[in-house]
């Protein structure tokens, strides 16, 4: 009993120096740092800006025209540089603005799907990444990195043609502690069937594909990923009412960029979003 006494002592004792030294080191038992993300209202197209540990992520540029709107962001943030940018395919509403981005601040990495686009958006953009002396990375394997705490995984498209440009959307997922992120570009029904096929579709967040259009795999894919939170990238115009009904079934709350900017913070535990416009 007094040996048992002892030790109990000492147990008590390296925890209490232990929690001591992680206080005065100005660290907290499960704290991974803050990721913050906000989700451009720049109609029926595509920016996400993801932050964290210093490290920036731009997914999308949006159409032409939101390029300087992206730009004056970064600049009222104090970032001039972004780690990655991936496009995640060619339509004007997502690659419109790669050009005015990678003229204005410091791009260290771009990554695309591995195809091409006969347009005036993607010639553009071809030629301001020319200008910088930089290549893309295409992928056709999947990739991964770490930024800070944020795991980021990048799924490619699985064919090399399909009849709909929209089906050669990059996935991305963002694991954030125990938080996790997806990010479905315009994927319609035959890379939705590829993504359903691969499994491990559970997401905390789902920015939903093709900024709401249903299709026949829609509601297979909202149950396989089973979101708490979704954001629809859209404009009044859209007519996203069947798939926000599809969502609200599954008990997930819906934000439509119409209504207004979207920020999102995780702390690895808990998400919480805002929504504002202030246009």
């Amino acid at each position: 009993m007094i040996l048992f006494l002892i030790i109990r002592k000492k147990s008590v004792m390296v925890n209490m120096i232990l929690l001591l030294i992680l206080s005065l080191s100005g660290c907290t038992l499960g704290n991974i740092g803050q990721m913050e993300i906000i989700i451009f209202k720049i109609g029926k197209a595509d920016s996400i800006l993801l932050s964290t540990a210093n490290k920036n992520v731009l997914i999308d540029t949006g159409k032409e025209e939101n390029g300087k709107e992206i730009i004056k962001y970064l600049e009222e943030h104090k970032i001039d540089t972004l780690d990655y940018l991936i496009i995640t395919h060619f339509d004007k509403d997502h690659v419109g603005g790669a050009d005015t981005v990678l003229k204005n601040v410091e791009v260290l990495n771009v990554v695309t799907a591995d195809y091409t686009r006969d347009s005036k958006q993607y010639k553009e953009y071809v030629a301001a990444l020319k200008a910088k002396n930089q290549s893309a990375t295409l992928l056709t394997e999947n990739l991964t990195f770490k930024l800070g705490s944020a795991e980021f995984l990048v799924y490619p498209p699985q064919r090399s043609h399909y009849s709909e440009d929209n089906d050669y959307s990059l996935v991305i997922s963002v694991q954030h502690g125990e938080n996790s992120f997806l990010f479905a570009g315009d994927a319609e029904e035959t890379r939705l069937t590829e993504l359903i096929e691969q499994g491990n579709l559970e997401h905390t967040f789902l920015k939903v594909p093709h900024h709401g259009l249903y299709t026949h795999k829609s509601a297979d894919f909202f149950e396989l990923v089973n979101p708490q939170y979704a954001v629809i990238t859209c404009s009044d115009k859209n007519s996203e009412e069947k798939v926000v009904a599809a969502l609200e079934q599954l008990g997930t709350m819906v934000y439509l960029t119409k209504n207004g900017d979207i920020y999102i913070k995780s702390d690895g535990n808990e998400v919480t979003i805002k929504q504002e416009d202030i246009k």
